[in-house]
């Protein structure tokens, strides 16, 4: 499967993309909605990068403000058979690390805010993301902080970035108000309108967590229409899409985004899921297969082992 570049949150909360660091995975899409469980992990984790040991350093914002961000991520996918917890739950689950520099992996902390690993329309519930929460705004910006996690988390369950301001999965920040999950069919891109990675000309970043893991009160049928003209039409916002594009930061690559962003150094498994390795090269072109292990003293090792 081809690889497309990696997803990353720069310090406003907009995604850009980064070459020379790929990843290719393998999984298997869902073929019904089913619920995801999220842990939002604040304790840190070591990381072999490169073939140095690397400390994410625990969130370092204060309880107050880690309170603040669980419970904005749990109300952006309240609607959603999504369960967010930061207590590490039992079997699979999508991992968020908040804490850290992007540059402790290697990346910008100019413009890194953020890094998960992105399938066109298919849930990884074992994946890794991770949240800077060092850079940008800092540890104290709950709104950014919980805007990045959501849009991370989201990558991991399949969405597409969209050119629709407002929307949490669009690059356009909180210029349209805080940054929410829209109920509208939008282009996908970056700074400006392109196919979706699934080949679909629009995403609508609500309908499509419903279709992936359900909705935790399905919505009732609609009543056939009396009136042959639509009421509602889709609000238009072409000039905040087009506006200042400016401080956006720079990306490269932004082309196929059809197969995945890549991803963060590992994703969790467990007996009853399925088997998926993951790679990832450096900026040097040498690559690397990526194992979670668990140490005897029970840390969480991260290890990229050489491909020859």
């Amino acid at each position: 499967m081809p690889a497309a570049p990696i997803s990353l949150m720069s310090q406003s909360g907009f995604a850009i993309t980064v070459a020379g660091l790929l990843a290719a995975l393998t999984s298997v899409a869902d073929a019904a909605p089913r619920p995801v469980t999220v842990f939002l992990e604040r304790g840190g984790r070591i990381v072999n990068h490169q073939g140095e040991e690397v400390e994410i350093p625990r969130y370092g914002g204060g309880d107050a403000a880690w309170t603040k961000i669980v419970g904005c991520v749990q109300a952006q996918f309240a609607p959603f058979q999504i369960d967010i917890s930061d207590t590490r739950p039992r079997g699979d689950h999508i991992t968020a690390i908040v804490g850290g520099l992007a540059s402790q992996l290697g990346l910008d902390d100019r413009s890194t805010n953020g890094v998960g690993p992105y399938m066109a329309g298919r849930i990884q519930r074992n994946a890794t993301v991770y949240v800077f929460s060092k850079v940008g705004t800092g540890e104290r910006d709950t709104q950014n902080l919980c805007a990045v996690t959501v849009h991370e988390i989201s990558h991991a369950l399949g969405l597409d970035h969209t050119f629709k301001c407002g929307d949490v999965m669009s690059y356009h920040g909180d210029r349209c108000g805080a940054r929410k999950f829209l109920d509208v069919d939008a282009p996908c891109g970056e700074f400006s309108p392109r196919t979706c990675g699934d080949g679909n000309k629009t995403q609508n970043s609500y309908r499509m967590i419903a279709n992936l893991v359900g909705l935790k009160n399905p919505e009732p049928a609609q009543p056939e229409p009396g009136d042959p003209q639509d009421p509602w039409t889709e609000d238009q916002d072409d000039q905040d899409d087009q506006g200042d594009q400016g401080d956006q930061g720079d990306q490269d690559d932004q082309g196929d985004q059809g197969d995945q962003d890549a991803s963060e150094p590992c994703a969790e498994q467990d007996e009853q899921t399925e088997q998926a390795e993951q790679f990832v090269e450096d900026r040097r072109g040498r690559r690397y297969r990526m194992e979670r292990v668990q140490g005897r003293d029970g840390r969480t090792w991260i290890v990229l082992h050489a491909v020859r």
